[in-house]
């Protein structure tokens, strides 16, 4: 029986909006804001939590997610009508003529390519959604921290929650960001998730 190797997944979107959250937010979230002729003032703000903290980014994820069931559901439906022809080959292997078992081979093959091709266009699809859905959430953030490092006097703004900062310094401006962006303060939320990441393990 010839080999059937195309990889069929029956989820192939796994997390994707949290990665991108990481990925994209942080790269694009904090910046330095420069002040001529005045002393340096720090502070930091857990940027990820901020996101998830956003009513914008909540239904987001809920509708990216129905966004992505509808590919995930066509899926398993293309992944069923497939083994079904591996079913019907294996059926008819050792008793239907040559001709008719090549017919089904190629049919299998066209399945397979099938689905190769609507994995590949379903994850471009999702990413472009996501993108389209993320980006003014998470300029709405950035333009959130700017105006409260503005107005606060603050030269720069540090993502607490990047993994990458040796040292935490300046002021916490989680709670002055959510005054500014009328969402609950989740300062002491990101204080826990901060402790939890340095508790040395046991």
């Amino acid at each position: 029986m010839p080999t059937f190797g195309t990889e069929i997944r029956s989820r192939i979107f796994q997390d994707s909006i949290l990665t991108m959250i990481k990925k994209l937010s942080l790269a694009i979230l904090f910046c330095g804001l420069w002040m001529i002729g005045q002393a340096q003032k720090l502070g930091h703000i857990n940027g990820q939590m901020l996101v998830e903290h956003m009513p914008e980014y909540k239904t987001a994820y809920e509708e990216l997610n129905t966004y992505k069931k509808q590919y995930e559901d066509a899926l398993v439906a293309m992944r069923s009508e497939y083994e079904k022809l591996i079913e019907d080959y294996k059926k008819s292997e050792q008793t239907a003529p040559k001709v008719i078992l090549e017919t089904k081979v190629k049919e299998i093959q066209a399945k397979e390519q099938g689905i190769y091709d609507f994995q590949e266009q379903a994850s471009a699809d999702v990413t472009a959604e996501e993108q389209r859905k993320v980006a003014p959430i998470l300029e709405k953030a950035k333009l959130a921290i700017e105006e409260v490092a503005k107005s606060n006097g603050y030269t720069y703004v540090f993502d607490a929650g990047s993994g990458s900062m040796l040292y935490m310094g300046g002021d916490d401006i989680t709670k002055l960001v959510c005054t500014k962006m009328g969402i609950p303060d989740f300062t002491n939320e990101a204080k826990e998730a901060k402790e939890a990441k340095v508790a040395p393990k046991k």
